[in-house]
């Protein structure tokens, strides 16, 4: 249940960072910024530490992807063994079936 709750939370802020609307706020945030000529210092401290969030949300996306593919290809990798497994049968049949017809 909080894992669920935590992979949404991330997927959406993944989301939400990764839309023109996010782009378009900090241009007009940045601008506004420097317009009313604040302190650049604090906006440099307040742009470092959301980077540094948005960054860590990122990777732990990023990481549950990781592992999402690496659960699909473990899948794969069985299915794909399942089929060389009957294959291996129906050829052995397949022989089978030629002997008699030999005969």
């Amino acid at each position: 249940m909080v894992k669920d709750y935590r992979e949404k939370l991330i997927n959406s802020v993944s989301n939400w960072v990764g839309s023109w609307i996010f782009l378009i706020i900090h241009v007009v945030w940045f601008w506004i910024w420097l317009w009313w000529e604040l302190d650049i210092n604090t906006l440099t401290m307040i742009v470092s530490l959301e980077a540094i969030i948005l960054m860590l949300l990122l990777l732990m996306d990023q990481n549950r992807q990781n592992y999402r593919d690496n659960v699909r290809d473990q899948a794969d990798l069985e299915a794909d063994l399942e089929s060389i497994e009957l294959d291996k049968e129906i050829l052995k049949e397949v022989r089978a079936i030629k002997r008699l017809l030999k005969k």
